[in-house]
């Protein structure tokens, strides 16, 4: 269980770290501008992407979801229990990943459309 939460902390922690823009210089006409409608534009995206909420909501919906599947499949092997908690660790982390992988594509859009608004022809 330690392993888990370990393993869903570094998700969370690491979510939306990594991501920055690939602007075409050409579209840059002030530097320091540009740095500046960077950091906002950054801020502004870490501001309105909630990845813990959204790997804690993803999470438990995964386990209940995972805990049924696996009583369900208990039932046919012979052990609920097992089954039962299988499941539920199993649907947990793949919710967990989910949570984060959404979070972090909706930081990467908030990110991506502010820098476009502020007139920058965005690549990716």
């Amino acid at each position: 269980m330690r392993e888990i939460i370990f393993g869903l902390s570094i998700i969370i922690v690491s979510s939306c770290a990594s991501y920055a823009p690939v602007v075409d210089p050409q579209s840059v006409k002030n530097e320091d501008r540009y740095y500046r409608d960077q950091a906002e534009c950054k801020n502004i995206a870490s501001q309105n992407t909630s990845t813990a909420k959204n790997v804690a909501k993803d999470t438990v919906i995964g386990g209940a979801v995972g805990a049924g599947t696996g009583a369900l499949l208990g039932v046919i092997t012979g052990s609920v229990t097992t089954g039962l908690a299988a499941g539920a660790v199993i649907g947990g982390v793949a919710g967990g990943a989910k949570g984060a992988y959404d979070s972090d594509k909706n930081y990467e859009t908030i990110y991506r459309n502010c820098m476009r608004g502020r007139g920058y022809n965005v690549l990716n």
